[in-house]
């Protein structure tokens, strides 16, 4: 088992230095005119340096003055040591926006993870073994209404029913107006009740792929001659079911699982948009648009690491769930 993780481990290290490759290449490629905007943004401010200045410190922060390799060189060895600049639209280091902000991504990641796995699995479990019953149809009608729903879509409807016409929740912000006079306990509260509709968004969208493709797959186990064979024992059907037939459809659906760890940290960045959640999607998207190089970069390798993590991670659990992938 531990020559099969520092295996994974170093293939993950191997992939992530040519993801930064590819990440620095596409930030040399764009236009000259971002750091250049923001040399006379910074010029012009009272008591600044000069544009010159300025242009030529940007360039050297982040090795646009020299050869590609050579840029490539000095910002890897920076972002080694943690050391991603400074944010040119918050006026603050990166790793301290990034910071403040990726715990609301998580907890609101986190909430949909739970809730879509509570719901999706059991219910794709439930469908499989009624197929073609009331109970089947309703479960395949309310996975291909989540995969058919855009985000934006039914965070809107959620909107216009719970914040405009019934007046319960907030139509976006992470805290009420009165929020800082609440007690400790209440502030929580507050923030909890401003995490209704995204997380339930979040939630309804996901959890339709997860339906169909635990039911797929608990269908294909339920066929096999081994779930026959048990049941000709006279094993219980609920014995059949969760010690049988459930534990070998868990390498699919860790597969599946796996991929949702970068969305945990990486946010939800049109969900967060619409709500304006002020979480790592939303100032990500904000970020984009205005040309924040530094924190974009930083994004973006983030993203590779969630990634390859999630990949490394679902690769564990396969060694733990089935021996054989070990042995192989």
């Amino acid at each position: 088992m531990k020559k099969f993780v520092i295996k994974r481990l170093l293939i993950s290290v191997v992939l992530l230095f040519f993801v930064s490759m590819i990440i620095y290449g596409i930030m040399r490629c764009m236009p000259a005119s971002f750091v250049e905007t923001k040399a006379m943004e910074l010029s012009q401010k009272p008591g600044a340096k000069s544009y010159d200045e300025w242009l030529e410190q940007l360039n050297a922060a982040y090795g646009l003055d020299s050869g590609i390799i050579q840029g490539y060189v000095t910002w890897a060895s920076k972002a080694v040591r943690g050391q991603f600049g400074d944010s040119w639209n918050y006026n603050q280091p990166v790793l301290q926006k990034f910071s403040s902000v990726i715990w609301y991504s998580f907890a609101l990641a986190l909430a949909s993870f739970i809730l879509e796995i509570i719901i999706a699995i059991p219910a794709g479990v439930a469908a499989a073994r009624k197929q073609y019953s009331l109970t089947d149809y309703s479960i395949t009608v309310i996975a291909l209404i989540g995969i058919s729903l855009p985000s934006f879509f039914f965070a809107t409807i959620l909107k216009w029913i719970f914040a405009i016409k019934l007046n319960w929740l907030d139509l976006y912000g992470i805290v009420g107006r009165m929020h800082q006079q609440l007690s400790p306990a209440g502030q929580i509260l507050d923030m909890a009740k401003h995490m209704i509709m995204p997380v339930a968004t979040l939630t309804i969208v996901n959890i339709g792929s997860l339906m169909r493709y635990t039911r797929t797959n608990m269908l294909e186990v339920l066929n096999s001659d081994y779930i026959r064979t048990a049941r000709a024992k006279g094993l219980p059907e609920r014995k059949v079911i969760n010690h049988h037939a459930f534990r070998n459809i868990l390498i699919p659906i860790i597969t599946l699982l796996g991929g949702t760890l970068p969305s945990l940290f990486g946010g939800a960045l049109i969900t967060e948009t619409l709500f304006q959640i002020p979480g790592i999607g939303y100032t990500s998207y904000q970020c984009i648009v205005l040309g924040d190089i530094p924190f974009v970069m930083f994004y973006m390798l983030f993203s590779a690491v969630l990634i390859l993590a999630g990949n490394l991670l679902a690769d564990i659990l396969y060694a733990v769930v089935d021996p054989r992938v070990r042995v192989n």
